[in-house]
Parts: C-alpha cells; sequence; structure tokens
C-alpha cells in the first residue's frame, strides 16, 4: 500500500472499487469479471487491488457484505418509521429494490459461484435473502403484536426459492423470470400480512 495514502484516501478508493465492482458485474457477470477489470475501472494497477483485498473471491464477498449491511439499516428504518412492522406497500417496495436492484447478487452468480461466495463471507454475515433470519422475526413478531398471523416459516422459504429461481435464471426467459421474482415477492407479503380481502372475495365468488 502506498505510504502516501491517507486512511481518508483508501476508504475512499475501497469505495470506489466496490462501486465499480457491482458495474463491472453488471457489464460481465461474475466468472468474466477481471481484477484487471476493477482495477481499470477505477484507475488503479492490479497490484493495488490486492492491497486491499486478498482476491477476487473475497473482494465479491465484500460487496455483498456492505450491500446487505445496508439493506438491513434501510428496512431498520421503516421498521422504526412505522413504530413497528412497516406497511404492506413499504415492504414491497423494500423487497422489490433488494431483489431487482441492480446490487442483487444473486442476479450475477450461479449455485457454484454461491457457494465460492458464501465461503469467504464474515462469520457474521449470512449469504441469502435479505428478509430471512432475525430482519423476518422481527417484522413477523410486530405483526404479531398486531393482531395478524404471519407465518414466518413460509415466507422464508418463499424467500429463499427467490434466491434459487435467480440463480436458475438461464432457465427462464426474462420476462418469465421478472415476472416470477415478483409473483414470489407477493407471495412472500401475503405469507407475513395475509391476502388483501379483495383477492378473498374473488376466490370465493
Amino acid at each position: 500500500m502506498p505510504a502516501i495514502f491517507t486512511d481518508a484516501d483508501k476508504e475512499e478508493l475501497r469505495r470506489s472499487m466496490l462501486d465499480a465492482g457491482w458495474e463491472c458485474l453488471l457489464e460481465h457477470g461474475y466468472r468474466a469479471t477481471r481484477v484487471e477489470d476493477i482495477a481499470r475501472a477505477v484507475g488503479i494497477a492490479p497490484g493495488t487491488f490486492y492491497g486491499f483485498f486478498p482476491s477476487k473471491g473475497a473482494f465479491v464477498a465484500q460487496m455483498v457484505a456492505e450491500n446487505r449491511h445496508t439493506l438491513m439499516d434501510s428496512l431498520d428504518v421503516l421498521i422504526e418509521r412505522a413504530g413497528g412492522a412497516p406497511r404492506r406497500e413499504d415492504l414491497r417496495r423494500w423487497m422489490h429494490s433488494a431483489w431487482h436492484g441492480k446490487r442483487a447478487i444473486f442476479r450475477y452468480i450461479d449455485v457454484a459461484d454461491y457457494r465460492k461466495v458464501r465461503a469467504a463471507l464474515p462469520d457474521d454475515v449470512h449469504m441469502g435473502p435479505e428478509l430471512v433470519g432475525s430482519a423476518l422475526v422481527k417484522i413477523s413478531s410486530e405483526l404479531a403484536r398486531a393482531g395478524l398471523s404471519p407465518d414466518a416459516e413460509l415466507a422464508s422459504s418463499l424467500q429463499r426459492v427467490c434466491a434459487l429461481t435467480l440463480l436458475a435464471r438461464e432457465e427462464l426467459a426474462p420476462a418469465a423470470l421478472e415476472r416470477t421474482v415478483d409473483a414470489l415477492i407477493e407471495a412472500t407479503l401475503d405469507a407475513l400480512y395475509g391476502r388483501p380481502a379483495c383477492e378473498e372475495e374473488a376466490q370465493h365468488e
């Protein structure tokens, strides 16, 4: 690491590399993205990259970890603003950004890549859908407190199916893939909030 880099310089460069990493994944995909591509995007030598990250796998794992923290922070804000469980529409928007956003890692990797990235993650970072684990427990608890009957187990399973669907995206036409993701988002919301009254009425007609 060059001695002329201050701590602020290092952090700015690290952030620039992480941002460039997502652009490279979007353009090339996980396997075709090279360290040289990331270094070139931020105007550094590959050797400088390795001064920050020991490998491409460790670098992508850091991208995943930081994006997950960002998403969890935004979900915490929704919960705090609602004073409990967020409104269905607010959670729908959050889930849509998580699954359809340019930083949805499952859109760039397959099952084999998933195992490699997961192995490189820090112990405190879970490689799976964001709406599982403690976040799902927190929302389900608040919904139950509000008098609803959320099925957290089903919601968790549906989120995992969404991740598996994206990992196997080559098997689906692009338009069908996006509709499938949206259908799984709605099914997750139904598991948590119950079906909207209009749908329940339509089924009984």
